[in-house]
């Protein structure tokens, strides 16, 4: 008999081997979870699953299982189908190798570690004979890392299980709040002319600086006196700038994007306001030039009573397979956000390290996952 050890390890090569990602930087388009969700529906159907493959994007979908229980209530256990480009990485990152007990590729750790976690804890449950109290939902959701766009849907479309548990990789930690995260470009607009005589333009690239200043000075002091006891402080950076055609003609525009991690409580229209006002600052003070404003992404950030019955279910399921529960709150934002502000109570566990996650060379501990696996699989049964 196979150990779940080396099962997890089959599993998740098959997972890793089916690209899924989002758009490139290079402009590439992206895989998209289409053969994401037909290979999940092809391991889950003959295990009785009704599944679904909604579109949410031109090209990017949601898949949903549903496995009947025996009683009302609904649990659902969710992780993202999409992961970040394969740009750089610095090994086949759609050729799963195990070395040392650890499988390398994009999307290794963040998060089909998760998915396969999952689908061996559900598939270990109908396997007993033992009919879960509640029906059991199993969604791998598309655009996560994109907007959430995957989340959102589901929420848009009435979905509401009576409690949710988010996979990422928490080192088999239980998360109960993470920050959220707001971002926007915001792009200067001047005059151009030429540089032997700057006098007659205006650098958007000078009143992008005053800008820039602005952002990471003021405005990131004042969230700072506004801390988290879990979470600290929350933070503003700014990301990315481009500005300027070549380097003998006044910049005539300049664009930044601006990363904003927020703290449970603040709303995407309170931070939108504060960074309008920082740009109104900088814009005054001079060079003249016009600012334009535009916010595209929005994660709400996530806390969840750990006295609550989330917390204590998942908590109480470590401790019987791991013998220890431990919770912890993270500065990085994920789909639990836009779960928790829908009214969905949710807890984020799973296995992999955060360090991992993105990486050139990416990869997750396959121990953790089959201890994800049991973990999930006690949930399931106890729920």
């Amino acid at each position: 008999m196979k150990s779940l050890k080396r099962e997890a390890g089959e599993l998740l090569a098959r997972l890793v081997a089916c690209p899924s990602a989002g758009p490139s930087p290079g402009g590439a388009a992206p895989a998209g979870e289409e053969a994401m969700a037909d290979l999940l529906a092809s391991i889950v159907k003959p295990w009785g699953a009704l599944t679904r493959k909604v579109p949410i994007a031109p090209g990017r979908y949601n898949f949903i299982a549903r496995f009947p229980g025996g009683g009302p209530r609904t649990l659902m256990l969710e992780a993202h189908a999409d992961t970040v480009p394969a740009d750089g990485m610095t090994l086949p990152p759609f050729e799963p190798a195990v070395r040392g007990g650890r499988l390398y590729g994009r999307g290794s750790c963040d998060a089909k570690a998760s998915l396969a976690a999952m689908l061996l804890a559900i598939r270990g449950v109908l396997e007993s004979g033992q009919r879960p109290r509640a029906t059991l939902y199993f969604a791998a959701t598309g655009c996560e890392e994109t907007g959430g766009l995957g989340a959102r849907r589901l929420v848009a479309d009435g979905f509401r299980p009576d409690a949710a548990v988010i996979g990422e990789p928490t080192d088999l930690d239980i998360v109960c709040a993470h920050k959220g995260a707001y971002r926007c470009r915001v792009t200067a607009i001047g005059r151009a002319a030429h540089s032997s005589d700057p006098s007659r333009g205006i650098s958007a690239i000078a009143g992008m600086a005053r800008v820039v200043q602005a952002l990471e000075g003021l405005l990131a002091r004042r969230p700072a006196r506004r801390g988290h006891a879990a979470l600290g402080p929350a933070t503003v950076s700014v990301g990315t700038i481009r500005g300027g055609t070549q380097v003998n003609v006044v910049a005539d525009r300049c664009e930044i994007e601006v990363d904003r991690r927020t703290l449970p409580g603040e709303t995407h229209e309170q931070i939108a306001a504060e960074i309008r006002r920082a740009v109104d600052a900088a814009g005054k003070a001079g060079p003249k030039c016009r600012y334009e404003f535009e916010a595209y992404e929005w994660y709400p950030a996530f806390e969840e009573d750990r006295r609550g019955p989330p917390a204590r279910l998942v908590a109480a399921a470590a401790r019987k397979v791991l013998g220890r529960a431990r919770f912890k709150g993270v500065p990085w934002a994920s789909n639990a956000g836009i779960f928790r502000e829908a009214g969905i109570p949710c807890i984020l566990f799973g296995p992999g390290s955060i360090r991992q996650a993105h990486t050139a060379g990416e990869y997750v501990d396959l121990e953790q996952v089959a201890a994800a696996a049991r973990v999930y699989a006690e949930i399931i049964r106890t729920f």
